[in-house]
């Protein structure tokens, strides 16, 4: 392995207190750069703290759809820079910590069918990289639900930076096929056509990250940061359907697990030659020490 991420923003704020509003109607962890900058500063230092080797920008959400809900797609800019003079403060004293730019969908997670043109994507992809390029070292494009999204913002971040990392998400119980229905087989071959340095999996429960490692080893190299979760047994998995609702399909059929378990499932991952390896939601610091623990035996 050769990289290891930081944890999740998002939970970590509640768990520490701050509000954060939803995310299907809001701005989600993004209010925390208007209303608790330092918040962030020091859930990056303390994942820094635990052992990793590259933090993720939170500008996450910081899109011009979804700032529109709060009335605010003017900051759009402001926002995303903030973001980075943040990250940037946080790894001041840690000059080999790597900050990696975030290239967030631009609409909510799991709903690619709501997802723009393609022009649309051109444009804000293009205004994002321009916003980030001098101060990051790299570029993940994170929780990409259909291949046409994750397609261009990868093809829109290699304007701007040589190492672009593409993360796909899934859809319900499955690891095997994105929100869109499309197969994440598919995804990597259509990806692979680009020169990015990784393809990874995130924000899914850790053992439905571990059985698409077998697609994912499709990839030039593979990383996954899945949330602190697992499969319920199969007896208590609920056929949902189709439902558009895919965050009842993430969270319905999957239980929490501790961080020492998470710190298991990402034993495997390593072991399966993860390029890359880290936390979505639900981790917190916590699980990034245990696995540099782990890294150190």
């Amino acid at each position: 392995m050769k990289y290891l991420l930081n944890s999740g923003m998002g939970d970590e704020l509640s768990q520490r207190g701050f509000e954060v509003p939803d995310w299907k109607t809001s701005i989600w962890s993004a209010s925390a750069l208007i209303k608790s900058p330092n918040a962030v500063v020091e859930i990056h230092k303390d994942n820094i703290k635990a052992g990793c080797d590259v933090i993720i920008t939170n500008n996450y959400y910081v899109t011009p759809n979804i700032l529109k809900r709060e009335g605010i797609e003017s900051e759009f800019e402001n926002l995303t820079r903030l973001a980075v003079d943040l990250a940037e403060e946080s790894r001041q004293g840690f000059p080999e910590v790597l900050i990696a730019g975030s290239f967030p969908p631009i609409e909510t997670n799991f709903r690619p069918d709501l997802t723009p043109s393609n022009d649309v994507l051109d444009d804000y992809y293009s205004n994002l990289g321009s916003f980030i390029q001098q101060n990051v070292d790299l570029i993940i494009c994170e929780t990409m639900g259909s291949i046409r999204e994750g397609i261009n913002a990868a093809r829109n971040a290699l304007e701007f930076s040589d190492h672009v990392w593409l993360s796909w998400t899934n859809k319900g119980v499955s690891g095997d096929a994105l929100p869109s229905g499309e197969k994440l087989k598919d995804a990597i071959t259509e990806a692979n056509q680009l020169d990015i340095e990784c393809q990874l999996i995130n924000c899914c429960a850790a053992d439905i990250a571990t059985n698409a490692i077998g697609t994912l080893k499709k990839a030039k190299n593979f990383g996954i940061y899945a949330n602190s979760r697992k499969l319920k047994e199969q007896e208590s998995i609920q056929d949902l359907g189709e439902t558009v609702d895919i965050d009842v399909n993430h969270y319905t059929n999957t239980v929490p697990i501790t961080a020492e378990e998470y710190a298991k499932e990402a034993k495997i991952w390593i072991d399966e030659g993860a390029y890359v390896v880290g936390g979505c939601c639900t981790t917190r610091p916590e699980h990034i020490k245990r696995i540099a623990d782990e890294l150190k035996q």
